[in-house]
């Protein structure tokens, strides 16, 4: 029962920080026109040609539909995952990727889920297996960089928001566990 509510609770958390991150306003360049419509308190109207920012998750959907173009995330596909992978293996360092990484992985896969048959079962296999590779390289380098201290900046800024608060939770872990290590050997000695 423990272990049941421990899970929803850090499946919430990291549904929460995607949830969070997805409303973040990023910029677009309109393909087509369309008149102003409301996103709760805020209006956007969109002029074939211009550049505005709106918020991830509308982006998104209006890339789908053809309206917008997203300037500075791109599209994720096969060979970008590929691509990634090989260049987080070959350096010791975490690699910086993409804030939307997981975000746009999820999509992708919500995508194939849709199409059903449509999808060659080997390619969706390949992907996966390729995804798996990319973090379980990232999750043992954030491990280690969690097991050093807590103020290792420069690498931080190459973790996705999703990966930041693996990190962070996982650095409170591993400093309590020293802590309690470090004093139940003081005790001992005494």
């Amino acid at each position: 029962m423990v272990t049941l509510t421990f899970d929803n609770k850090f499946l919430n958390e990291l549904e929460r920080i995607q949830y969070d991150f997805e409303d973040f306003d990023i910029p677009v360049k309109c393909l087509k026109t369309m008149e102003e419509f409301d996103i709760g308190a805020k209006k956007v109207r969109l002029v074939k040609g211009l550049k505005i920012r709106i918020p991830f998750w509308l982006a998104t959907f209006l890339q789908k539909e053809g309206y917008v173009e997203l300037e500075e995330i791109g599209e994720l596909d096969f060979p970008e995952l590929y691509r990634l992978a090989i260049k987080e293996g070959e350096n010791i360092d975490l690699q910086k990727i993409n804030n939307f990484f997981y975000i746009l992985m999820k999509q992708l896969f919500d995508d194939y889920e849709k199409k059903g048959k449509a999808v060659p079962y080997r390619q969706k296999e390949s992907l996966e297996i390729k995804l798996r590779d990319l973090m379980t390289m990232r999750l043992s380098k954030i491990i280690k960089i969690a097991g050093k201290g807590r103020n290792i900046t420069t690498q931080i800024r190459n973790m996705s928001p999703e990966e930041k608060w693996l990190y962070d939770s996982v650095s409170e872990f591993i400093e309590k566990w020293k802590n309690m290590v470090k004093s139940s050997t003081e005790k001992e000695d005494i």
